[in-house]
């Protein structure tokens, strides 16, 4: 019977403390999902919460904006006008316009009555004026004639159209008795051919050559072979600076790839006078390297220069 009651007091502990464990265990989960909740709870709150505050600053900024540019609204700026009060506006600009027009050509009516009296006054005065205003305009008309004369002079040598008289007048006129000097220093890269074609290292090609292509180094002194006039200068795709130097009788002279050049379109020039300086080749001469270009023509018809240089 004791042993009876022994067990079953210990069955029950066994069950009370079952259930014990199984209580505890249910609050412990009880309280997690509690807390679980709560929390989310407050974290909705506060996102809610930021959302309100972040709202309500945008709100500010788009109304201190607002503030910023004055506070005016679209019906301010553009404001609604019904069809009557479009057409009234219409015929009073239209009214106003017409009489600006008016007024406008009223003022110009008056202008050229003001012109007239003002013609009919000098009428009046009219012999005094012509003896006041008269000899200025003489030498105006005077001075203009002169600038003319100089502006020919420099279009004629500029264009190459200097006449014999004023080559004559300037004691230039070479002769096939008289001989040439050499133009620059050096030795002749490329012969005068028009004969025959020549061969041109740059360009890798042979072809007929009218001038001289005399190596000589940047810079030298580039002379003049005779005494003549700078009748035209110019650059050339392939001799660059070129300069043309008419020595009369027909006979002239072409010098190229030049810099710093010395003279001018005009000047006269006696033979030994330096032009110029030798450049640096054109994209034509890079092989070559730096080189004087010296052609001879009589009447535009291209002549051996070495036949005429000492």
């Amino acid at each position: 019977m004791d042993e009876v009651n022994d067990m079953n007091k210990r069955d029950f502990k066994n069950f009370i403390t079952k259930r014990s464990s199984i209580w505890t265990l249910s609050l412990c989960i009880t309280g997690i999902l509690v807390l679980g909740g709560i929390a989310a709870l407050n974290g909705a709150r506060r996102t809610k919460d930021k959302e309100t505050q972040m709202e309500t600053e945008l709100g500010q900024t788009a109304y201190l904006g607002d503030d910023a540019a004055g506070g005016v609204n679209d019906d301010e700026l553009f404001p609604t006008l019904n069809k009557d009060d479009a057409e009234d506006m219409a015929q009073a600009s239209g009214s106003t316009v017409d009489e600006d027009v008016s007024g406008a050509n009223t003022d110009t009516d008056t202008a050229e009555d003001g012109a007239a009296e003002a013609a009919d006054t000098g009428n009046v005065t009219g012999d005094d004026a012509e003896s006041v205003a008269g000899s200025p305009a003489d030498e105006a008309a005077a001075g203009n004639e002169a600038s003319g004369a100089q502006d020919n002079a420099a279009e004629a040598a500029s264009g190459g159209v200097i006449s014999e008289q004023a080559l004559l007048d300037a004691g230039i006129n070479f002769t096939e008795q008289e001989s040439l000097l050499w133009p620059a220093a050096g030795t002749i890269l490329i012969d005068y051919s028009m004969d025959g074609s020549v061969y041109f290292p740059t360009l890798d090609q042979y072809k007929y050559n009218p001038a001289l292509i005399i190596g000589s180094e940047v810079g030298n002194q580039v002379l003049a072979a005779a005494k003549g006039i700078v009748e035209t200068i110019r650059v050339e795709d392939e001799t660059g600076i070129t300069l043309v130097l008419n020595i009369g009788n027909g006979y002239k002279l072409t010098y190229g790839q030049l810099k710093e050049l010395a003279v001018a379109e005009g000047d006269v020039v006696d033979a030994g006078t330096v032009l110029g300086y030798v450049s640096e080749p054109t994209k034509y001469y890079t092989v070559e390297g730096s080189n004087l270009y010296f052609g001879m023509t009589q009447n535009d018809a291209a002549v051996d220069p070495v036949l005429y240089l000492e």
